[in-house]
């Protein structure tokens, strides 16, 4: 990552809900995990890892760079994982999650990260990363992303998205739904900017 070149767009949407005093979740899809624990490092920010041995490599990576790992997931732990996050966010931590994470579907959204906004009152923010030349992990379920040396890498932050209790209680599967294509927009953007790499 020291020899690539980056890019970032939509960063606007993250100041404007600084201004108004509140904390956001940056919501990636799983393929994105370890350019964003790059990307994000030493912003504080309370970011989501499995409880499996290789969540242990990434909750290690995360403190290392300077945010705060909270263990567990839609499979694993998962109450205990919402909890933690909703306390990391009611005490001024932003955060960053992966829906689709640990084990898919690939691009699937989890109901947890509606629970998780609506429950501390954050606002969803879609974020995704692309290269213009990068590794991609065929072997591996999310189709994981390494940027390779030398690369343009595209960060791209969509546009805020809110869930309220009430809301998530009574139409979750359309918030579900809703915020997944969001997310999906945002990656086929960042995808067409780096060239339409996927």
């Amino acid at each position: 990552m020291l020899t690539c070149r980056v890019k970032r767009v939509g960063d606007h949407h993250v100041e404007t809900i600084k201004a108004q005093g509140r904390q956001w979740i940056y919501s990636a899809w799983h393929n994105n995990t370890a350019t964003a624990v790059w990307m994000e490092r030493n912003q504080g920010l309370a970011m989501m890892a499995s409880d499996s041995a290789d969540g242990e490599l990434i909750a290690r990576a995360i403190a290392a760079l300077g945010n705060l790992p909270i263990r567990g997931s839609s499979s694993v732990a998962g109450q205990r994982a919402v909890r933690d996050m909703v306390r990391a966010l009611r005490n001024g931590h932003s955060a960053a999650l992966t829906p689709d994470g640990p084990r898919g579907p690939r691009y699937r959204l989890q109901p947890g990260a509606l629970w998780i906004a609506a429950l501390s009152g954050s606002a969803l923010v879609p974020y995704h990363i692309e290269a213009n030349r990068q590794w991609v992990l065929s072997k591996s379920w999310d189709g994981h992303k390494i940027p390779k040396p030398f690369s343009i890498v595209y960060v791209c932050i969509g546009e805020p998205y809110e869930a309220s209790k009430a809301s998530v209680k009574t139409e979750l599967e359309h918030l579900r739904e809703e915020f997944e294509q969001r997310m999906l927009e945002n990656a086929a953007h960042c995808s067409k900017l780096a060239g339409g790499l996927s």
